[in-house]
């Protein structure tokens, strides 16, 4: 009687697993597009064993399969959307005649139409425009550059991205000044931006002509320096934990 009791408890058991696994992966299973199941005869038994074949790569069965394939394709189709090719005269390579006037205009309206003329190809002139310094922070990885850019954007009003390409205005306060006269490879411009919700900052553009190929004498972004809430780039009222 004790046996018969306990191979039941063992089909029950089976049972029910199979019912609360089913009920977990079927819904995910069920939006897997164009799914079609095939048959193959393993190499080392007469086994058949089905595969699922689909947008999602091969899913053996398993669960852990299953959630890898999914987010490899989640991962794929973010790339693919972030990085989209986009016309030649978009890029820097086409620019190298560019004065240091014309980049931070250039780059503002771009990231103000960054979806134009294709997905994302603001910032991804900006990418074009920046120094090694920015591209060694992200592994030379444009996707990951595109992502965090959106994500700061969309955090963070009065953030660079926040307010280049939501925000209310951009202005230029000052010219272009050159670091060692007209012949000088540093260039430095402070410009004032209205965020999306109202909020002033300055920003001085810090820019460098490049001095090696390849795009020799292009000017470049180095770096852009924010000011506080109240738009200055030094701290005031600093009261007395502050010594000279």
């Amino acid at each position: 009687m004790l046996h018969r009791c306990l191979i039941f408890a063992v089909f029950l058991h089976l049972a029910i697993s199979r019912s609360i696994t089913h009920a977990f992966l079927g819904p995910l299973c069920q939006h897997i597009p164009e799914v079609r199941t095939n048959k193959i005869h393993s190499s080392e038994s007469s086994s058949r064993t089905s595969l699922l074949r689909g947008t999602y790569g091969l899913y053996d069965g398993s669960d852990e399969d299953l959630f890898i394939a999914l987010a490899n394709d989640k991962k794929m189709a973010r790339e693919a959307e972030a990085v989209t090719d986009y016309p030649e005269s978009a890029t820097l390579k086409s620019g190298i005649d560019t004065n240091p006037e014309e980049v931070v205009p250039l780059i503002m309206n771009a990231l103000k139409n960054n979806d134009t003329p294709c997905k994302n190809a603001g910032l991804m002139l900006v990418w074009e425009f920046t120094t090694d310094t920015t591209k060694f922070i992200f592994n030379n990885n444009i996707t990951d550059f595109i992502e965090s850019c959106h994500e700061t954007a969309e955090e963070f009003p009065t953030s660079f991205y926040g307010a280049a390409m939501y925000g209310q205005s951009w202005d230029l306060e000052t010219e272009i000044n050159r670091v060692g006269g007209k012949d000088g490879w540093i260039a430095t411009q402070v410009m004032k931006t209205i965020s999306s919700d109202g909020r002033l900052r300055r920003w001085q553009w810090e820019l460098r002509k490049n001095k090696r190929p390849p795009d020799l004498d292009c000017w470049r972004v180095e770096s852009i320096g924010s000011s506080d809430r109240n738009g200055d780039f030094e701290a005031r009222d600093r009261g007395d934990g502050w010594s000279d």
